[in-house]
């Protein structure tokens, strides 16, 4: 197991704050939110009884999606399908709520299908119907229409995920996603926590965006996603 509860977030996260949303396996080695939730996983630790009960947790060809510092070579019965090395971004000195963020509302469950919508058209990352109920989400409507959103995925003790970060093509250009950013940000920092975020490599404008509102890279993660074959 990783030291650092950032190394392993979703580790760390359902074994703590958000234990309530975890599945695991019978030994307790394995957790993974719901799939209506999120893909992600953590294994105590990746020898062959973390393998096993992750296996039995997710069932035949069941997917899983690691998001830690690092992931060691994938064993026999399972299938690599991603492996891309990614960002890991902590806040350091915040901006300051954009003048835009006066149109920044908190998303509650009645956003739902709004929420689903967008992310599916947007494609921030993994957003299922009840991704809400990770943390606090943020949205900015337009004429009724939700147009731009960020919240707080996984949590750990002293530390809040911001993501599912998006704007509709019809919003683009006008900074919404900084600002949605600095709202989910400042809500995790307001009850005292330290914000986070992953930029997956390559993404530059995203890399560019975090580091304007106020965020640091800590250091190097690996997303890693895998399939478990039919025995």
């Amino acid at each position: 197991m990783v030291g650092h509860p950032l190394d392993d977030i979703a580790w760390h996260a359902l074994t703590g704050p958000h234990a309530r949303l975890a599945l695991s396996s019978a030994d307790g080695r394995a957790r993974r939110y719901a799939d209506d939730i999120a893909p992600f996983c953590g294994v105590e630790r990746l020898d062959e009884q973390g393998w096993s009960a992750l296996a039995g947790l997710v069932g035949r060809r069941g997917v899983a999606v690691f998001l830690r510092a690092e992931v060691e070579p994938t064993p026999g019965g399972w299938t690599e399908l991603v492996r891309e090395p990614a960002a890991q971004y902590v806040a350091t000195e915040l901006a300051d709520p954009p003048p835009a963020s006066r149109e920044v509302t908190e998303l509650t469950a009645s956003d739902v299908p709004d929420m689903v919508r967008l992310a599916a058209e947007t494609e921030p990352g993994p957003f299922g119907p009840n991704s809400n109920r990770t943390g606090r989400w943020f949205g900015v409507r337009r004429s009724g229409q939700l147009v731009a959103m960020a919240g707080e995925r996984m949590r750990v003790e002293g530390f809040g995920e911001v993501s599912g970060v998006c704007v509709d093509p019809s919003a683009r250009g006008e900074g919404l996603g900084a600002v949605v950013t600095l709202a989910a940000a400042h809500g995790i920092r307001d009850r005292g926590d330290t914000p986070v975020l992953h930029v997956r490599d390559g993404n530059e404008g995203a890399h560019r965006l975090y580091r304007r509102v106020g965020f640091e890279v800590r250091r190097a993660v690996t997303v890693v996603v895998v399939r478990r074959e039919a025995p």
